[in-house]
């Protein structure tokens, strides 16, 4: 009676295992239709396709060897936990603008504003 019981309550395992993978690949299959008809509708790309496509670019950027441009020239070390300094892998900077970061001047608002009345 014993291994009955097992038996039963192993198959009503199983079945529920398998319930829920059908019930996870339903919702994932509706959230694929609904996502790819409101890209078609709106023209906005779903989420899940720009946050891949980034995932995509930032891979690339690191087999290309731009990983330490990206991270500003700190890279961790491999014996401990704290970063340390060391020189860019790429040690050619272009003269471009892009390169040239700013500050922004702060000033202070002191009159108030309204908006023109219709």
């Amino acid at each position: 009676m014993a291994l009955f019981t097992r038996l039963l309550i192993t198959l009503l395992g199983m079945a529920f295992a398998v319930l829920m993978t059908l019930v996870v690949l339903g919702w994932l299959a509706l959230f694929i239709v609904f996502a790819s008809l409101r890209w078609l509708l709106t023209g906005k790309k779903p989420q899940v396709v720009m946050m891949w496509q980034q995932v995509q670019t930032m891979r690339k950027g690191m087999q290309s060897g731009q990983g330490a441009r990206w991270s500003g020239g700190f890279r961790w070390s491999s014996q401990s936990d704290a970063p340390r300094h060391e020189e860019p892998a790429h040690t050619h900077r272009s003269s471009s603008k892009s390169d040239v970061i700013e500050d922004v001047e702060v000033r202070e608002i002191r009159e108030k504003r309204y908006l023109p009345k219709d």
